[in-house]
């Protein structure tokens, strides 16, 4: 069976396109309508403590009410392009990238951030699924290990832990914990 792979990532992008355009039609979406309602109910709260319209006075509470859930719409909307926005620079800093490992201190460094925060934001992202082709590994010194570009040297392979028989993900070569019991695990061993 043959997998989509343009429909993950194309042209040695790390970003998921399924995830990206799930996040940017939420964004459109959140933004129309939030931005929508709260103009409404703003315009009415306007309208309401001005005196243009008596009804509108009489509604002022409900407008009041209806203006926040519409606000924080709004701004959901907002947050979902900016979190668009930082996967797109942060696959820009991965693209540079020769060596298949970039470390939270690079990409604080690159993006001008503290790195408690350029770790918070990756381990959104890689919650949300945006990227795909590479791993945010938090254990030791925190870094994304880039896998799956053409001509790149860098794979992943599945560890079974002997200990607790859990399988780990880990960089080809490399050693590392496992996720479950902590046990030290190597893939150098693995024919």
């Amino acid at each position: 069976m043959k997998t989509n792979t343009k429909l993950f990532s194309g042209g040695g992008t790390y970003i998921s396109k399924v995830a990206i355009a799930r996040l940017t039609l939420k964004k459109h979406i959140q933004m129309i309508i939030g931005g929508f309602f709260t103009a409404v109910f703003l315009f009415g709260i306007i309208s309401g403590v001005t005196g243009y319209n008596e009804e509108l006075r009489d509604n002022l509470i409900t407008n009041i009410v209806m203006l926040v859930p519409s606000a924080l719409l709004l701004l959901n909307g907002i947050k979902n392009g900016t979190m668009a926005a930082r996967a797109y620079r942060y696959n820009s800093i991965f693209m540079c990238d020769i060596d298949g490992t970039v470390t939270i201190d690079e990409l604080a460094k690159q993006s001008g951030k503290p790195p408690f925060r350029v770790l918070s934001e990756l381990d959104k992202l890689f919650d949300k699924g945006v990227f795909c082709d590479c791993t945010l590994q938090k254990q030791g010194l925190p870094c994304v290990i880039l896998s799956g570009r053409e001509n790149s040297k860098t794979s992943f392979v599945n560890v079974v832990c002997e200990k607790c028989n859990g399988t780990t993900r880990i960089r080809a070569g490399s050693s590392g914990k496992c996720e479950y019991c902590g046990n030290a695990i190597s893939s150098r061993n693995i024919g």
